[in-house]
């Protein structure tokens, strides 16, 4: 597979972005992820010296402080903060020869931290029917890698540990079927382990290894792209669930944290440097229109705060975009 986006990844330093995804959370985590951004995207003394004692929070839920040190701009072909583990950053993990560092790719894990937050997902979106036949191309078959790896943690999140085998069994057949195998089968019997303990934060620790690892040999072979695709249908499918347990259980403020443009932006530059003829039997134009809708859909003016009729208009476009990605060329 040719990769049209490599240049433009190594040229481009760790990406900052206007927008937080996980920063209206409830609970306490919504603190964490923020200070866990200023560690990680904010050059020190560049913060305006040290913060004030009393933090007025904005109205989606971020103190004003902290978006204050967040810049306008994300650049073209850059991995959101809230999508990138800047802690996996290593040159020396930098493959010179393909110019693209195997952790450009969004973080599962990263793209997973946006449920934990939020209400119980409904019981019909937990589970999700998967295609009973393996599709014949690479790229298709990247995507619904991701969409089981979202599975597998949503299965968990929900109390369904009776499902985790199944979806541990089909991450391993997709892995040979994308030539990465062998990870896989050494890493579904820690999963399958974890989900038999209920050990949730360990599965999900598992899962970003699983796909590190895998990313990591999708690059070996001169796939790179698929490594985006992957994080591409776990982002979906997470999102997907995410709209789902807000719109069962609304609150604007935990509604925010899936109004994140710089998402589907992404995503959808990611598309556009397929190589075409991949691109044409995954229907990508399709596709590209589809986020598009979805960017704007999650713009919102300044000072605005989410409404259930938004979340639903999401989720429509949510539901169209998980068939679209669906379909291949026959």
């Amino acid at each position: 597979m040719k990769v049209r986006l490599t240049t433009i990844i190594l040229a481009l330093s760790p990406g900052l972005v206007s927008g937080v995804w996980g920063q209206a959370g409830g609970g306490d985590a919504a603190p964490m992820e923020s200070a866990e951004l200023q560690g990680g995207v904010v050059p020190q003394g560049e913060t305006g010296g040290e913060a004030p004692s009393e933090e007025v929070e904005a109205v989606d839920g971020t103190p004003e402080s902290e978006e204050a040190t967040l810049p306008d701009v994300r650049k073209p072909g850059e991995v959101p903060a809230m999508f990138r583990d800047d802690s996996k950053l290593d040159e020396s993990m930098i493959n010179q020869e393909l110019g693209i560092n195997i952790y450009t790719a969004p973080s599962i894990n990263k793209i997973f931290n946006q449920l934990d937050d939020l209400p119980a997902i409904p019981e019909e979106y937990v589970l999700r029917k998967r295609p009973e036949k393996l599709s014949t191309e690479p790229g298709q078959l990247a995507l619904e890698m991701g969409y089981l790896m979202a599975d597998g943690f949503i299965a968990v999140r929900s109390g369904h540990m009776n499902d985790v085998k199944p979806i541990a069994l089909e991450l391993a057949r997709f892995g040979k079927a994308l030539g990465v195998g062998e990870r896989m089968n050494a890493h579904s019997a820690s999963l399958l382990e974890n989900a038999e303990k209920g050990q949730i934060e360990e599965f999900k620790r598992n899962l970003a290894n699983t796909q590190e690892d895998v990313n990591a040999e999708l690059v070996s072979l001169r796939d790179p792209d698929l490594a985006h695709l992957i994080a591409l249908g776990g982002w979906i499918r997470a999102l997907q669930g995410a709209t789902a347990a807000i719109g069962a259980k609304f609150d604007p403020k935990q509604a925010a944290v899936v109004f994140y443009p710089d998402g589907p932006a992404y995503f959808g530059e990611i598309l556009s440097g397929l190589n075409p003829r991949t691109a044409e039997k995954m229907h990508v134009d399709h596709m590209l229109k589809l986020l598009q809708q979805l960017t704007q859909a999650m713009e919102l003016p300044e000072g605005a705060r989410p409404t259930p009729e938004q979340v639903e208009a999401l989720r429509g476009i949510i539901q169209q975009l998980t068939e679209a990605t669906a379909r291949t060329e026959k």
